[in-house]
Formats: structure tokens, sequence, C-alpha cells
């Protein structure tokens, strides 16, 4: 069995690889469909996929079904202000150098992974027991669900900008990929000991993969000849941990719900770590410069705890939310052997040496609020707003190259949509609009050599939710149904 989960998360990350850094925005792509169009809550009323990652006490909750959230379209636009000139340039050849119009803008859509949970009865009373409704003690629920709830993805390709400044001309050609991905993969189990309280435990394995690589080329002419430099580097890690989640629900009266849901910080299993860095410099001479880097590497989850109070009214369920995420170690860390080779004036020398690359984290809260308001018995209104805070420490201003850390982004969401309801199963259909602002790296071509700095970052996106969920009481029936009516008389 432990054999078999290990593959099976091994092949969900290589299936999530694609263009290292670290981002820590926890709530960067919703999960469980009605808890993500009431504005990622769900620790007290949670019923849904993403009860087993919120608070899994409210799994007892659950009716037996197989519930899919599928997040079909993801649009998003990010600008990066002063991107192709991130800084002045303090002296050389170049010293005053300032280009108009350095901003760059990116745009995208792409189709986001989907939540999938299947909920069923481990002991006690059946969903259909009427009186488990109101005395639901000894009601077993167990779960096993995969989900992705970090996934953040900024690049650009073949981007040319063309300027000028004073006798200088610029030509500068830019490609950039940056991908973060964590998926979850576990069973999780609840249960009423009491009919007021409710207790529940998740064990789940966490695959992160974090990919970067960057091109950028620029060609400067102006009086007395020409600047040349060459930027190029790519990085590819991979990280496995397993962590663990408890929780609990207390119905404070017969409309009030409180939740509470604490995550572990993650024990790491296995990970890896490889990059590549080549830079070249042309400015009178020739410089240029390769390294290559291999090791270990672990992504770390923090310290999670999320508080939340929920109400049943007649035609109204809301929820408020706050969810502290504590960092006990870096958020990122590799151990690398790194070779250098440097040939300048002709002559090559080649240096090797140990390096470690870390991403320091602190402490953040992040809060969410969300309503369903039912306008008859099958069709309701859904809404809600969050924020999502990075844990990751304030960035250098100055970066190293190979930095783990190339983004530090915070968001704000806010959710709209509907439900549609019906005997054993349900249907949710809405949006989700965010807007992020933080600091991402971009390259400054007029060092020599190349060297990182920051940028101003601003990110809008909008997001289409499809979720839902159907009663295996309900599809055992279906089948039934169409057995009788296909079912050829002898």
């Amino acid at each position: 069995m432990q054999n078999a989960f290990a593959a099976c998360l091994a092949a969900a990350l290589l299936l999530a690889a694609r263009t290292a850094s670290a981002q820590a925005t926890y709530d960067s792509a919703p999960i469980g469909g009605r808890s993500a169009l009431m504005g990622g809550t769900g620790v007290a009323l949670g019923r849904d996929g993403a009860a087993p990652f919120l608070n899994p006490a409210t799994v007892a909750a659950i009716d037996d079904s197989g519930t899919f959230s599928m997040n079909v379209y993801s649009y998003q636009s990010s600008q990066l202000n002063g991107f192709h000139q991130p800084g002045p340039v303090d002296g050389g050849p170049l010293a005053g150098l300032s280009l108009p119009n350095a901003s760059l803008s990116s745009s995208r859509v792409d189709a986001l992974p989907s939540t999938f949970c299947v909920f069923l009865t481990v002991g006690g009373p059946a969903d259909d027991d009427k009186e488990a409704r109101v005395h639901p003690k000894g009601r077993q629920k167990g779960s096993l669900c995969v989900t992705s709830p970090e996934r953040l993805q900024l690049g650009a390709t073949a981007d040319a900008y063309t300027g000028g400044a004073g006798p200088y001309s610029v030509t500068q050609t830019t490609s950039f990929a940056q991908f973060w991905n964590r998926l979850y993969v576990g069973p999780s189990y609840g249960i009423y000991v009491t009919d007021r309280l409710a207790l529940g435990a998740s064990i789940l394995g966490a695959g992160t993969v974090a990919n970067s690589t960057w091109s950028v080329d620029s060609l400067v002419t102006g009086p007395g000849g020409g600047f040349a430099s060459s930027y190029a580097t790519g990085a590819s890690a991979w990280s496995m941990d397993v962590t663990a989640l408890l929780g609990l629900t207390w119905r404070i009266d017969d409309r009030q719900v409180l939740g509470v849901g604490i995550m572990t910080p993650s024990v790491h299993v296995i990970g890896k770590y490889q990059g590549t860095t080549g830079l070249q410099t042309q400015d009178g001479g020739s410089v240029a410069t390769t390294t290559t880097s291999k090791g270990s590497y672990r992504a770390t989850t923090p310290l999670r705890i999320g508080a939340g109070l929920g109400a049943n009214l007649t035609n109204l369920h809301v929820e408020a939310d706050l969810t502290a995420y504590v960092p006990v170690t870096d958020l990122a860390h590799a151990e690398i052997q790194t070779t250098k080779t440097t040939l300048a004036a002709g002559a090559a020398t080649t240096t090797a040496a140990a390096q470690t690359l870390s991403v320091a984290g602190k402490p953040v809260v992040d809060a969410a609020v969300g309503g369903e308001l039912f306008l008859s018995k099958g069709f309701s209104l859904v809404g809600g707003l969050n924020t999502d805070f990075s844990a990751i420490a304030p960035l250098a201003q100055s970066p190293p190259i190979g930095t783990l850390a190339e983004a530090r982004t915070h968001h704000a969401g806010l959710s709209i949509g509907f439900g549609s309801y019906g005997e054993g199963s349900e249907m949710l259909l809405g949006t989700q609009l965010t807007y992020g602002w933080g600091k991402n790296v971009a390259v400054d071509p007029y060092d020599s050599p190349a060297q990182l700095a920051l940028v101003d970052q601003r990110t809008f996106g909008a997001m289409l939710v499809i979720a839902g969920s159907v009663s295996l009481t309900a599809f055992r029936r279906t089948l039934q149904n169409l057995e009788t009516v296909v079912k050829i008389p002898r």
C-alpha cells in the first residue's frame, strides 16, 4: 500500500511539472467548489471536497458521494513595472541609461487541476436515517481525496523590447517561466463522538514541483562601440512530504457551528534539485561563466491553525474563518554541489563548492467570509471574500542568482455564483476574481555580469468554477432503473 501511494504521488508530480522557486501563498487555487465560491471558507460548515483539507471533522456530516470540483478556465494578466531596466546604471560606459516604457505585460489562459473526493460511511447510522440527522452520535465517515490548492504560473515567451535613451539604442529579447504547484492526496476520517461534537483526521502526502527558466539577451549600441550581455538559467526541483490534519466541530446550538482545523508541519521524505546558469558579457573584452548544480530539495508546509464560525439560518448559511500560518523552518531548502567554469581572456578556471539555498518564512493570518442564500429549495446564490498573504519573508533588493524565492505576492479575492440542488445531487457554477500585488525578480542586464533585481508586480485573475456532487445512493438507484429499462425478457 505504501509503495502504491508513493507511486501515485510521484506520477502526479510528473504530470504537474512544467516549465525553482517558492511561492507560499496557500490559497492560490480554489478547492471544493462550494467552499471556493464562499470565499474559501469551510472550517466550520465544509461539506464538499475542501472539507478533508480544511477541517476533517466536517467529513462526518457529508453524505456518501463522489464529489468533484473543476476549475475549467483561468485568465491571468500581470504587469511587471520596470522589467526591462529594473534599476539605474550607476557606472561604466552606460552610466545614466534610462529606458522608456520598460514595463512588461503578460497574459495567459489556463486549465487548472480539479479536486476529487469520494466519501463513504465507515460506521454508525446510514445517510437515509432521519433520526441520525438530529442525533448523529456514532456517525463515521471516511474519504479519499486529491487536490491542488497552491498553483502559481507566470511567464513570457519571445518578448522583444527596443528603445533608446540619448545616444544609446537598446534591443532586448526575453523568455522566462516561473511555475509552482503543490498537490495533496490522502485519506480522511470523521466521527461524531456526541450529538454536538465531531472529531476528524487526515493523513496527506504533499508533492511539490517548483521550476524556473530565464533567457535574457541584451545589446546596447552607442558612442564608442557597444555592450552585450546574455543571461540564461534553468532550475527544476521537487519534494515529497507527509503532513497530518486534525479537526473538530462543535454545534453550539441548532444554528451555530464552531470549527477548528490544525495542520502539522510536514515531514520531509525525499526531494531533488538541479539547476544551470550561463552568463556572458562583451564590453571591450569577453567573459563567460557556466554553473551546474545538483542536490537535495525540500518544500516544507508550515503549521496551520484555522478557526471558523458558521450559522445555518432558515434560508441563509454564513461563515467567517481566520487561518494562521506559522513557519517553523525554511519554506524551501536546497543543499547542492555547484561546479562553476569561467572563461576570460582565453583562460578557463573551474571551481567546485557546496552551497545552501533557503527561503525564510514569516507568520501570516488570512481571513475569509462567505454566504449562501437560498431563493428556493433547489436554487441559491453563493459569494464570498478572502485574503491570501504570502508567508515568504521580504525579499532582498538584489537577490542572488539561483535564488529559490523569485516572487512574493499577496492576493485578495471576490467570489460569486449560484447553486442548483436536486435529489441526491448538486451543481455549482460561479467565478472567482483576484487581485495580486507584490514583488518579482527581473534580470538587470546592464551590470557586468548581469544581476537580479526586484520589480513591482500587479496581477488580475478571473477563474470559472464548476463543481458538483452526486449521492452514491442516487447513483445506484439510477443504475437499477437503467437496468430495468434495458432488461430483455426471456
